[in-house]
């Protein structure tokens, strides 16, 4: 089938190579290496039946899932992507799976977090016991944390491992109804080891959350072992593939080698030893989960931007005094859904690899026995992973509302994506909780800079207090300053701000820190946002200055930084006025600038959201098709309902036909 000829059109007259912004985004190797990947996943029949999923029967969905597991898995010694210890070949695994199963799948933890909680938390010994049985699939392993009235606050987790002396075991129990492990990705059928986290307690003393190699199920059988239950948690708003489980344990007895004793060690007469590392050392495999899902939100704005700006290149409305109908994304409308939704998606990707670069960095320093950054590190991944969760959900439902009528279909593929990428609001951490964390560390950072200590480079800013000093010319360097500048500003004054009012509370209200921080809560969440939206932003701008663009690639990057940099201003101009981070007259100029720049984005929409480099396979879309056959595509969707198999139902002779015939007979 030929092309549609306004998407052909599109891409013959951009003034951008979208080859060079992809190699741009996972640099030459890694696009090429991605491309691969995914098309290994499209040319397997073997992986078929994933593109509806999300329309078959629980069981039947889960039994599909799990055949195309045991696929994937020969599949993945096939390629050589099953070597946990090698980035690349981490990201190669998570391309191909993602094209695989296009979401969740059950096994799904089993590489994102039981498998890096190895790595992460387990001696040299015990990853040399433990990480080549995973690697294999002997151990199927889940992360368990969550608890049924517990998620956020870790430190509150009821889950105990009470140490035996007398038998060298930990004693795993589950105390009451609230304890109960809950949420856990494949644990419901598919797992038969976990990554327990729950409180040591030993001669009666609580050391506080560790986790714990659990062995579940029986390697042979698969039965739960004597003292587990466990099962799924039935269905969910989205990711039914996935198992997600429930654990109750009574009196489960593990070996003392089942700590995992990186950072603290259990002796078998039960001394305690731990290294001087902060606790938060305890919590590094969810922080590494928390820089996985600030990409993942980038990946799912970016297909949904590409299915709402393919459509709207391809789909005409209202004609004109021609009688010719525009393309819907030569409206200025669209463009105010569409292009936000693109910078977004743009600026997300950028952060969430800084954000990876800046955990690599620090968890190497960890390895040297620098642990200074941690806190640093807990701010970064919280602060972003909250924000990127939101503000990808609000930007997914934005471009299925700008599809019209079609984007409710589920032949979109963006509620799909939408039902997919929601769950990161909540999961490892809900938004408003990391947000309230966020907040207060910075109170604390800001008040080590009032006392002249050193900051860690990503909190650095807020030892500067000085306003704005960048002029507003519109020219795309010194507007970029501009706003850079801005955004520093404002959040050092949402930063003082709440800070001494929580001060003043402690002071006049005489109540403690606690009650203090709880009565400005509001302050301490907007304050988190405005963190995280300030990072986004010089993370998106220091990552397009450092490329290696063309001069028009790289023009067109610079463009859409301003674009993005603008448009958060403007959405949120209230709390800059306030904060005097920049006057009436500067944000009406800005306001007019952001106007002028969709000018220069729209040409190259098209090719921006083709740099993501989706194939139609990730996209599962009608609307989002490469080649913009979007209304044939449209048709044969509808055909193929399972309404469709009868042109006349056999309800209408069970149930329509005796109803009219009986009411006619009344009459």
């Amino acid at each position: 089938m030929p092309t549609n000829t306004d998407i052909a059109a599109e891409r013959a007259n951009s003034n951008i190579n979208a080859r060079d912004l992809t190699f741009t985004l996972y640099g030459e190797d890694g696009a090429y290496r991605r491309k691969l990947a995914f098309e290994r996943a499209d040319k397997d029949q073997a992986f078929e039946k994933s593109k509806k999923f999300s329309l078959m029967d629980r069981d039947k969905l889960y039994d599909e899932a799990i055949r195309m597991e045991t696929v994937v898995a020969q599949r993945l010694q096939e390629y050589g992507y099953n070597n946990s210890k090698d980035i690349q070949t981490f990201l190669d695994r998570g391309y191909f799976l993602s094209a695989v199963f296009l979401g969740v799948h059950p096994f799904a933890i089993h590489f994102g977090g039981f498998i890096p909680s190895i790595l992460g938390q387990g001696t040299p010994e015990q990853i040399q016991e433990f990480l080549p049985k995973a690697e294999c699939m002997e151990y199927i392993g889940t992360y368990c944390q969550t608890e049924l009235s517990h998620g956020s606050f870790v430190r509150g987790l009821e889950t105990t491992a009470t140490y035996d002396k007398s038998t060298e075991e930990f004693i795993l129990h589950t105390p009451n109804l609230s304890a109960i492990k809950f949420w856990p990705g494949g644990l419901g059928r598919s797992c038969n080891y976990a990554v327990l986290m729950a409180q040591l307690v030993i001669t009666g003393k609580n050391y506080g959350i560790h986790p714990f190699m659990c062995q579940l199920r029986d390697l042979n059988t698969h039965q739960p072992l004597p003292g587990v239950e466990v099962g799924d948690i039935n269905y969910k708003f989205g990711g039914n593939a996935l198992d997600n489980g429930y654990l109750i344990l009574t009196h489960y007895r593990i070996p003392r080698t089942h700590l995992l004793m990186k950072y603290a060690q259990v002796s078998p007469d039960g001394t305690y030893t731990r290294q001087d590392v902060p606790p938060q050392i305890a919590y590094l495999s969810m922080t590494f989960l928390r820089t996985i899902l600030v990409t993942a939100s980038a990946s799912s704005l970016a297909k949904a931007a590409t299915i709402a700006t393919r459509y709207s290149a391809v789909r005409r409305q209202t004609a004109n005094r021609d009688g010719i109908e525009p393309q819907i994304l030569d409206y200025q409308t669209q463009q105010m859904k569409l292009f936000p939704a693109i910078c977004t998606a743009y600026a997300l990707h950028f952060s969430g690899a800084a954000l990876q670069s800046a955990y690599n960095d620090i968890l190497a320093s960890v390895g040297n026995g620098d642990m200074s950054r941690l806190s640093e590190l807990h701010c970064l991944t919280s602060g972003l992973k909250a924000y990127s969760a939101d503000i990808s959900s609000h930007h997914i439902e934005v471009c299925r509302r700008s599809c019209g009528g079609h984007g409710y279909s589920h032949a979109s593929g963006i509620p799909d994506i939408y039902q997919q990428n929601v769950i990161n609001c909540t999961v490892e951490g809900e938004s408003t909780v990391l947000y309230l964390q966020v907040g207060r560390s910075l109170v604390k950072f800001l008040k080590k800079a009032d006392s002249g200590e050193k900051l860690p480079p990503a909190l650095a800013f807020l030892s500067e207090s000085s306003p704005p000093t960048a002029k507003l010319t519109l020219r795309t360097e010194s507007t970029l300053d501009f706003c850079v500048s801005v955004f520093k500003y404002n959040i050092v004054q949402l930063s003082r701000a709440v800070t001494h009012q929580i001060a003043q509370s402690l002071s006049t209200n005489s109540v403690n820190l606690e009650a203090a921080l709880a009565l400005h809560s509001l302050e301490l969440v907007k304050t988190a946002q405005a963190f995280a939206q300030y990072l986004t932003v010089v993370m998106f701008v220091d990552g397009v200055k450092g490329s290696k663009l063309n001069p028009k690639e790289k023009l067109c990057m610079l463009h859409m930084c301003e674009f993005y940099a603008i448009h958060n201003i403007v959405e949120e101009s209230g709390q800059f006025l306030k904060n005097e981070a920049l006057n009436a007259e500067q944000l009406s100029q800005l306001c007019q600038h952001r106007t002028f720049l969709l000018t220069k984005l729209r040409p190259n929409a098209v090719a921006l959201v083709d740099a993501f480099d989706y194939p139609d396979r990730l996209l599962n879309s009608c609307l989002g098709r490469y080649d913009g056959n979007v209304y044939e595509a449209l048709y044969e969707y509808a055909k193929s309902s399972s309404l469709n198999q009868h042109q006349v139902h056999p309800s209408f002779h069970k149930y329509i036909k005796p109803m009219r015939e009986a009411l006619k007979a009344k009459l």
